[in-house]
């Protein structure tokens, strides 16, 4: 395998920042993989910002993953941003 320089994912700043962020579902270090998908990338928590998604022009709260090595997309990205809801907390036993 080999090693890729870290990278961190696209993001933009939105036009309007709100008063008030909302509360954060997960904290730094927390381990999480992706919902919803057949082979789902996982990994922990390394930071979270207020912005928009450069993809999807989705504005909220994005959680930056560091990808663990044996994750699918491990390959091709050490990094990846989500969103709360595509995310969900994982217990050390279910991460592989």
């Amino acid at each position: 395998m080999s090693h890729l320089p870290p990278q961190i994912p696209p993001f933009g700043l939105p036009e309007d920042i709100p008063e008030t962020l909302p509360q954060q579902q997960f904290q730094l270090g927390d381990s999480v993989r992706w919902r919803q998908v057949p082979h789902p990338d996982f990994g922990r928590i390394l930071g979270v910002i207020y912005t928009h998604s450069a993809s999807c022009m989705a504005a909220g709260l994005h959680y930056l993953v560091l990808l663990d090595e044996q994750s699918p997309s491990r390959h091709i990205t050490s990094y990846d941003f989500a969103f709360e809801e595509d995310i969900e907390r994982l217990n050390q036993s279910s991460a592989v």
